[in-house]
């Protein structure tokens, strides 16, 4: 049954969570009305985002949730995740992570620390590691990565090999992983070192059971689908993304989390009553996809 739960989609998933648990007021963490009206949830392909050992890895993340215990995600990265380039860097994608999951989980639920650092090459980011994530003993890793590599021309080989030392860290320390991939952006598309890095990342994830969760994919179905300009999506600068891409980004990638916590459910029917998790206001994710 878990695992036809699993295979369901978003709103069946969630749908399943709701079960555990009793309404509640709406949470006032989350405005919905500051998600984009183009920001929906574009069918990934199997390739575009595979979903591998990750639901395996995600178990004890999913107990903690339904004993509500908070659970601490690492968000690590570039500009896209610090939000170097914005007037307000809480405006970057981990705030809108934190808000969306929070809102679905109940308040409280999920803290998300950033640890960005814009204009990081791969390689770079991989030397933080042991200060900047392993301190924080997270329970969910969420590493943005790839942009800079691919406008800058890095050797794919490198680009390789920085994943593969930066995985076996984090295999280390203990969480589960997202890779998140590179924008769609003009300085991106350009450069003939997309394809490979994004290959690279697939095979990583694939190889060290992580979570590829496709940036690229989602914003690309957004403007083939025609529900937004690639004004609304990326600046004037041509790489960086815009606010309202950060929010789409941060709410999505939430949704796309909570599908895994219907692992939940296990845990919270062993529970007594007054130890389950506090009920999600699922109605506030809509049919926006």
């Amino acid at each position: 049954m878990l695992g036809t739960m699993m295979n369901c989609g978003l709103r069946g998933a969630l749908a399943a969570l709701s079960l555990l648990a009793a309404a509640q007021p709406a949470f006032s963490s989350f405005d919905m009305r500051e998600r984009p009206a183009w920001c929906r949830q574009v069918k990934l392909s199997a390739d575009a985002n595979p979903e591998t050992a990750i639901a395996r890895k995600l178990a004890t993340l999913a107990e903690k949730a339904a004993r509500r215990e908070t659970i601490t995600l690492v968000a690590i990265g570039s500009s896209s995740t610090e939000g170097s380039d914005l007037s307000d860097r809480s405006l970057a994608y981990p705030t809108h992570l934190e808000a969306r999951l929070n809102a679905i989980l109940g308040p409280g639920a999920v803290r998300v620390v950033n640890r960005g650092r814009g204009g990081e090459r791969i390689t770079d980011t991989v030397k933080r590691f042991a200060e900047d994530v392993a301190p924080m003993k997270p329970d969910l890793v969420v590493w943005q990565l790839g942009a800079n590599d691919i406008v800058r021309s890095i050797d794919p080989d490198i680009v390789a090999h920085g994943v593969a030392e930066g995985m076996a860290q984090l295999e280390a320390i203990g969480a589960p992983v997202v890779l998140m991939d590179s924008q769609v952006a003009p300085a991106v598309a350009a450069s003939p070192m997309l394809q490979p890095v994004q290959s690279v990342l697939k095979t990583a994830a694939e190889r060290h059971g992580a979570m590829l969760w496709s940036r690229f994919a989602l914003m690309q179905g957004i403007l083939e689908a025609k529900l937004a300009e690639d004004s609304d999506l990326i600046k004037p600068d041509r790489l960086h993304m815009t606010v309202p891409m950060h929010v789409c980004t941060g709410v999505v990638l939430a949704e796309a989390l909570a599908v895994h916590l219907v692992r939940a459910s296990v845990a919270v029917a062993a529970l007594p009553q007054q130890q389950r998790m506090p009920a999600a206001r699922l109605d506030l994710v809509r049919n926006e996809y």
